[in-house]
């Protein structure tokens, strides 16, 4: 497996936080610094340089281009993936959405179709707000302290999907592939078994 593979694969990070800056951060694990850009709301929310801190991550891998995104919520990386599937809505832009909104906020401006909201977030004009409601408003988005046990199996769907794609597979693809992995598990497995028995499959 390259380099590049093994890094697209990185869905969490737990170990100290050697640099703490508004747009990024960097997590020292192993003698390894790993920098990650970060939301304002997830930045609020970390401790102190130097403290431990865990994240869960998104890998941004396009052409030349290789980021690692953190979020301290799994709601958050989850909004933040889908913002990026929207046409027009790169990672910069669904970064600074979430700077600004919470998934909770988030949840209620689709319900409300509060356009106007959206359009106060930088970045964002009225074809951007309105291209944003239409592709999300019958999405489920699921705000914080809702997330149940059952629905782990779901996340991990998502998460094992993400890594595939971004080792070059499609999504249509990707998820077959996992459904038909994730039946011959007896029990909820690792992300990582997911990945691998996932692969088998293809």
């Amino acid at each position: 497996m390259s380099f590049e593979s093994f890094i697209s694969m990185i869905g969490y990070l737990e170990g100290i936080l050697f640099l703490k800056q508004p747009q990024y951060i960097v997590i020292l694990i192993d003698g390894v610094g790993y920098q990650i850009e970060v939301s304002l709301n997830t930045f609020s929310e970390l401790p102190r340089e130097g403290e431990k801190i865990s994240l869960h991550i998104y890998t941004y891998v396009k052409d030349n281009v290789l980021k690692l995104y953190g979020f301290n919520s799994l709601e958050e990386k989850r909004l933040f993936s889908t913002l990026i599937e929207i046409p027009g809505i790169g990672p910069k832009l669904a970064l600074n959405i979430l700077s600004r909104i919470s998934p909770l906020e988030f949840k209620e401006i689709l319900d409300k179709a509060d356009l106007k909201r959206l359009k106060a977030i930088p970045g964002i004009g009225k074809k951007a707000a309105q291209r944003i409601w239409l592709e999300l408003k019958d999405k489920r988005i699921t705000p914080p302290q809702m997330v149940q046990a059952g629905e782990k199996g779901g996340t991990l769907k998502e998460d094992a999907i993400s890594a595939l794609i971004n080792l070059g597979y499609q999504r249509q693809e990707a998820s077959k592939a996992v459904d038909k992995a994730m039946s011959k598990f007896s029990k909820l497995p690792t992300l990582e078994d997911l990945i691998k028995e996932t692969l088998r499959q293809l």
